[in-house]
């Protein structure tokens, strides 16, 4: 067994062959979906913040899809295969969480705060460093604990926002990342409700729903600002 995760042997049998967990499939792919079209809406706005932000969510939708595929053939068809799909989820999150920051660093400078090019170039080179430990040390905890800095520092940037410029939007997204919290929790402690519905399931539905409600608020704080930074999502 993987050292890093922890498997839960259900499964389907589809064309004879044996798909593992399949209710993280389906949440996964539901939650690559809604960040399909929270992506294509986002883009639109044609500036810094809501196209960054859009990149933080598409990621994390697609880095989901490989997640899922780790989990549906765990060892089938190999250690080595295993282990790449695990790699590319384990550094597209890493990349998520990149443009979570740099998001809602972007967000920082409309409400007041100078961008700094060297502390951005800082956090990408960091990103670097995290993707050379992860390929060294294919680990889902690194991630879990960096995810959880980058929603934090989210969290309090668009808290200052309401507060300082009462940005509805920035209300809602703040509403948004603590429901997503409740997903590190539910992961982090096993709350299952039934092995077919077990804490990795529950901790997608409440990602699902954080997610809707986050991309609601950016999109408020897009449509709010009569300018922004031109597009540059890097």
């Amino acid at each position: 067994m993987h050292r890093y995760l922890k498997f839960d042997y259900t499964y389907i049998i589809l064309s004879g062959r044996q798909i593992f967990e399949p209710m993280v499939i389906v949440t996964n792919f539901i939650l690559l979906l809604i960040s399909i079209y929270c992506f294509s809406q986002l883009v639109k706005f044609r500036s810094a913040y809501p196209s960054q932000m859009a990149w933080f969510i598409i990621i994390m939708g697609v880095s989901g899809c490989f997640g899922a595929a780790a989990h549906a053939m765990h060892y089938q068809y190999g250690k080595t295969i295993f282990n790449v799909i695990f790699f590319i989820s384990n550094t597209l999150n890493l990349m998520a969480i990149y443009f979570c920051f740099k998001g809602s660093y972007t967000y920082s400078s409309l409400t007041g705060k100078p961008l700094n090019k060297k502390f951005s170039a800082f956090v990408l080179a960091w990103v670097g460093v995290l993707v050379i430990i992860t390929l060294i040390n294919n680990t889902f905890l690194l991630i879990k604990i960096h995810a959880g800095i980058a929603l934090v520092y989210s969290l309090i940037v668009h808290y200052m926002g309401y507060k300082k410029n009462n940005d509805r939007g920035s209300r809602v997204v703040v509403t948004g990342i603590g429901i997503s919290f409740l997903s590190i929790v539910v992961h982090s402690l096993h709350i299952s409700l039934h092995e077919w519905f077990n804490y990795k399931d529950i901790a997608h539905v409440i990602m699902i729903v954080a997610l809707i409600i986050i991309y609601r608020g950016i999109r408020m704080n897009a449509e709010q600002s009569g300018t922004a930074p031109p597009l540059n999502p890097f």
